[in-house]
């Protein structure tokens, strides 16, 4: 079984996660540190034979299981609405899965945003968020399903408007910078970027230019996750380290 993910995209997703949900306060307790690093582990561990099964229209279910069991010790302290939502995005992921229609250009955009949204739970683990953390929580999450729609808008070989990746990003920081105004510095670049996406609209095939799209992503990204912290940070009524 491979260890690493070959979707160099999903390795970085997750860790990116850790570093958040770890950067907006540690716990007091230790365990709660080390049930994040299993969390984080299982997820890593398993998306290769998970989306290898899914490629054959089939889903691995004792593995989605050890996926979800890392998340018992929460589920009675996280909110309804939340995990309604983290319930509902898994049904249409695997519901896509069984279906084999992971490596479309929605069955990919679906597939991030559940490995980004991974990041809610995990901070759970460590500690009840506050409003600060879970409004910046959600424009984290919503930066990377935007930026998976910005990478399906950008390839030749797939039909996705570049006029989508900004109206699913736009309402949602939006919304999201209207209960922080603090959220409005890291949602600044990707806005911009966005509009110059729909704007310009210029698609790539080669891999050579791909590839260079992917490192790009990959250096906005970590600017965006350092200036949300910072702006949560700020925003956020609890101290660095929780009781």
């Amino acid at each position: 079984m491979r260890l690493i993910p070959r979707e160099w995209t999903i390795t970085g997703v997750l860790t990116t996660n850790l570093a958040v949900a770890l950067s907006l306060g540690l716990p007091a307790e230790p365990w709660r540190v080390a049930l994040a690093a299993v969390a984080f582990f299982v997820h890593l561990t398993t998306f290769s034979p998970l989306f290898e099964t899914a490629s054959r229209r089939a889903v691995h279910w004792p593995l989605v299981a050890l996926n979800g069991a890392v998340y018992i010790p929460i589920l009675w302290s996280v909110e309804l609405p939340i995990l309604t939502y983290l319930f509902a995005l898994s049904a249409v992921v695997l519901l896509v899965a069984s279906h084999g229609r992971l490596r479309t250009a929605y069955g990919y955009v679906a597939g991030l945003a559940l490995y980004a949204s991974l990041v809610i739970p995990m901070r759970y683990l460590l500690g009840r968020p506050d409003a600060a953390e879970l409004y910046g929580l959600a424009l984290y999450v919503a930066y990377f399903v935007a930026y998976a729609l910005y990478v399906e808008s950008r390839l030749a070989f797939r039909n996705v408007d570049c006029a989508v990746p900004l109206l699913f990003w736009a309402p949602a920081a939006g919304f999201l910078v209207g209960t922080n105004p603090l959220l409005a510095v890291p949602a600044a670049e990707p806005t911009a970027s966005l509009l110059q996406n729909y704007r310009r609209c210029q698609k790539v095939g080669d891999l050579e230019s791909i590839k260079k799209m992917g490192k790009s992503i990959l250096l906005r990204s970590l600017l965006f996750t350092a200036l949300l912290i910072a702006a949560v940070r700020l925003g956020s009524t609890r101290p660095f380290a929780m009781s």
